[in-house]
């Protein structure tokens, strides 16, 4: 205590400086509006600094608050167009195919030549097995496997997945498939030598399923050779327009039909 004390009064000059002067402030701010206004100008601009400061930091620090209400948001836009993608002869009805809901990755293997993901929804969530798991970049998977909470995704890395795909341009179809090389291309197969695919074509789902709507991107065309098991049809490598190494938040689509197509793909086997 004593040296607080001795501290105070070998700096009593200063001390008393102070008081004199916010003393001095004082009375001219309360006896002169031209000072008062000045002396609160500055104040409220260094408020207003203050504030700002709080509110960019506070922003900062809800960017993952704000990131998910847009992927929420995306969720029910992407379930308001489904409603007008499809209409019929009289546009009297509208048929929605597609439902969207969002999850999150939690776990994501790209070394391996069968790679899955997890993902943070489950069965009590409605994910059952082969739903299809899409970014808003383009296509990631399918589901796998499903417990209560969690679920595990077959991804398009994956030696033992092939998807329906189209060249958007020139529409053929023909089968996706990843041969375990390079993470960000996969190989289109089945398409006739004799299309007239280009370099830069945008390649997107076929819908030849009930797994994944139609046109839902892929890729670009980054190359069309002959394939070397058949003079028939082209090797086409896909460049990705997703980046497996990245990620994060996706959305699952489950189809409102899948099991009476299913049904009649079944009878006509």
């Amino acid at each position: 205590m004593q040296r607080i004390i001795d501290s105070i009064l070998a700096k009593k000059d200063v001390l008393v400086f102070l008081i004199l002067l916010l003393f001095s402030l004082y009375l001219i701010t309360n006896s002169n509006f031209y000072h008062k206004a000045k002396i609160l100008k500055v104040s409220n601009n260094f408020t207003n600094l203050i504030f700002d400061e709080y509110s960019y930091l506070n922003e900062y620090f809800r960017l993952e608050d704000y990131n998910d209400a847009l992927i929420k948001e995306n969720v029910r836009l992407h379930n308001e167009l489904q409603n007008f993608k499809s209409i019929n002869i009289d546009s009297s009805l509208l048929k929605k195919d597609f439902i969207y809901s969002n999850a999150k990755i939690i776990s994501n293997n790209i070394s391996l030549l069968k790679n899955y993901l997890i993902i943070n929804k489950g069965s009590i969530d409605g994910v059952v097995r082969e739903m299809g798991i899409i970014s808003s970049e383009g296509i990631i998977g399918i589901v796998d496997e499903v417990s209560e909470n969690y679920s595990s995704v077959m991804s398009i890395l994956n030696l033992n997945l092939k998807i329906n795909a189209k060249v958007k341009r020139t529409s053929h179809f023909g089968s996706l498939e990843w041969e375990g090389l390079d993470i960000d291309i996969l190989i289109l197969k089945d398409i006739p030598k004799t299309a007239k695919i280009n370099i830069g074509d945008s390649v997107v789902t076929g819908g030849m399923s009930a797994i994944f709507p139609e046109n839902i991107k892929i890729g670009i065309v980054s190359n069309v050779s002959t394939n070397n098991n058949s003079d028939n049809y082209l090797r086409i490598e896909i460049k990705l327009h997703n980046d497996m190494s990245k990620l994060r938040n996706i959305y699952l689509l489950s189809s409102l039909f899948k099991n009476e197509i299913e049904q009649l793909k079944t009878k006509n086997q």
